[in-house]
């Protein structure tokens, strides 16, 4: 007798016989390469993907990247910060937001979030503007739009560039501006789990012709400052132009998931679907469930074992940034920190130290209210009856 297998939640991204057949298009080209700044051997895949993709946000210029990391790099050092400078950036983001400050030798200075938004506070971020204060970096997590205006304003009192980090947000929008296109400079992830996947990759975004010469200089090797090897490759560029035709479609299905979810859970108070604020559409890079736990019965980190029992794949979101490893180091690393520098202190060597900072919105939203859910296609609304029917389940065993 034939045991079933429990079935398995479905994967993303599905790749098509549309991408298979770019790639062999990149193979039959016998250029692999997006060959830096030689116009003569630079007109294929990525090319045409930056001119589409600069297209569909509504920006000036785009530039192909190896990856987000590498294009927020990229923005961090067109805007030339450096040594001793400040840049203020969420608490509540995933590291290469913050790692990328330190690839220049400057300083990440976090901030909290704002409860309703999940954006840095713009109050907060004000609060820690000194003159070192460079830059801010503003992440929209998890594919959801929210309101720019107050961090935009004090961007312009300050005269400080933003710098969007819209790694999950290809496609939402606010009020029918796309997300990417509010800040001086803006970088997307087009890593393989992201809403525009192409395996790896990233692009860079602005409006501004200078930075976007800076940029498109710094990506390739040879140039008289120094520069690096960050450029798209084909491959991936060929793949991600294929997908982008259907980004609207893919992100419109995860959008039907979310609002069939919140139909089901309404009434129910313990579980809440967090959708994006009127005039807005998310992306649903992830779906976050708000989680009102009043009771001892059950804490967030037994909900999410019980779920992934029962073949759910749901999770806690990040760890705070001020308490990750890469910023709180227990040996110094070769090159040293941004802050052992004589011009960040009177002494050779001062350490900051972000474990005992504070920053209770976040750590209480991270800790023991939020959790994330796949929502991406093929997952249907199948699959959303059974999250709603495996929590009832959980719930009603512990008589809450």
């Amino acid at each position: 007798m034939k045991i079933a297998k429990k079935k398995s939640w479905p994967k993303w991204p599905v790749f098509n016989k549309e991408d298979r057949l770019a790639v062999n298009r990149v193979i039959k080209s016998n250029n692999l390469v997006a060959w830096g700044n030689d116009k003569k051997l630079f007109p294929g895949e990525v090319k045409e993907f930056e001119k589409e993709f600069k297209k569909y946000i509504g920006a000036k210029y785009a530039l192909g990247v190896g990856n987000a990391t590498q294009g927020l790099h990229l923005a961090v050092t067109a805007l030339n910060i450096g040594v001793g400078d400040e840049v203020i950036v969420s608490v509540y983001s995933f590291i290469s937001t913050a790692s990328c400050v330190l690839m220049q030798n400057a300083v990440p200075i976090f901030a909290d979030i704002d409860e309703t938004t999940l954006l840095i506070s713009a109050s907060e971020a004000e609060k820690k503007i000194t003159k070192r204060t460079k830059a801010i970096i503003v992440t929209t997590l998890f594919g959801y739009p929210s309101d720019l205006s107050s961090l935009i304003s004090i961007s312009r009192k300050y005269n400080i560039p933003i710098i969007e980090d819209a790694s999950h947000s290809h496609g939402a929008s606010i009020n029918g501006k796309k997300i990417g296109s509010f800040g001086l400079i803006s970088v997307f992830s087009l890593n393989q789990r992201k809403v525009l996947p192409a395996g790896d990759g990233g692009i860079v975004l602005t409006n501004n012709r200078t930075i976007a010469k800076k940029i498109y200089r710094l990506r390739s090797f040879g140039e008289k400052e120094l520069s690096y090897n960050y450029r798209l490759s084909e491959f991936a560029a060929a793949i991600v132009r294929g997908r982008l035709k259907k980004l609207d479609f893919d992100n419109a299905l995860r959008h039907k998931n979310a609002l069939f979810l919140d139909k089901l859970f309404k009434g129910f108070n313990y579980i809440k679907v967090r959708l994006p604020n009127k005039n807005s559409i998310s992306s649903y890079y992830k779906l976050i469930l708000e989680c009102n736990f009043s009771t001892k019965k059950i804490t967030i980190n037994k909900f999410v074992k019980l779920m992934n029992k029962r073949g759910i794949p749901i999770s806690k979101t990040y760890t705070p940034l001020h308490l990750h490893p890469h910023f709180n180091s227990k040996i110094e690393p070769a090159r040293g920190y941004p802050w052992n520098w004589k011009i960040y202190s009177n002494k050779r060597k001062k350490h900051i130290s972000y474990k005992n900072e504070k920053y209770p919105v976040a750590e209480r939203l991270i800790n023991k209210e939020l959790l994330q859910l796949n929502i991406h296609p093929p997952v249907s609304q199948n699959e959303m009856k059974k999250v709603y029917n495996t929590i009832i389940s959980i719930f009603k065993k512990i008589n809450m």
